[in-house]
């Protein structure tokens, strides 16, 4: 299980986790994007079916994900329900990838399943949501995007492996090796 957070919208969460999916085919992934707004698809659980579609659980599919779900306008005890009902549905994929700030890993993997969490970190300090401060314990590595340098902030998460990032690159074979490394134990 792969659970990805992050600083804010367009921190590069999606793009990330579409990069480390393209990377990983070995695994059959599906994905659980959790918003805490309203999109037009509907409240709850909502199947994307249109690799094409522009959204990001399309991103997704089209990365590689054989499933992928969108969770929104749910309260948090609600979209863990939420998300064991996407897995439950999608029963033949042997890889979860959840993209948010406030679902921990153990709260939604199996028993005995191993979990890596990552946080992608874009834009200036200031501006980084609240809930990626809360989820600071259980980051396991950090992502900089976007050019971001670790001596921009002062953080929780400075006692983390980190994966510098290009602008407009999405991962480098370190990540993907810390990922697999993670999740193949």
């Amino acid at each position: 299980m792969l659970v990805i957070c992050g600083s804010g919208r367009g921190a590069g969460k999606t793009a990330v986790g579409c990069a480390l999916i393209a990377a990983m085919p070995e695994l059959l992934w599906v994905v659980v994007k959790v918003s805490p707004h309203t999109h037009e698809a509907s409240d709850g659980l909502w199947e994307e079916l249109d690799s094409r579609s522009g959204k990001d659980t399309g991103r997704y599919l089209a990365a590689g994900a054989r499933r992928s779900f969108l969770v929104s306008n749910a309260q948090d005890l609600h979209a863990t329900d939420l998300i064991v009902e996407a897995r439950a549905r999608a029963s033949l994929c042997d890889g979860l990838l959840v993209e948010s700030n406030r679902v921990a890993a153990d709260v939604v993997r199996h028993r005995g399943e191993q979990a890596v969490t990552v946080a992608v970190l874009a834009g200036p300090e200031a501006e980084w949501k609240a809930s990626l401060r809360e989820c600071a314990g259980r980051v396991d590595a950090l992502v900089l995007a976007n050019g971001l340098s670790p001596e921009e902030f002062e953080s929780p998460f400075l006692q983390k492996p980190v994966f510098d990032l290009a602008h407009g690159q999405w991962s480098v074979p370190e990540l993907v090796r810390f990922v697999r490394d993670r999740l193949v134990r």
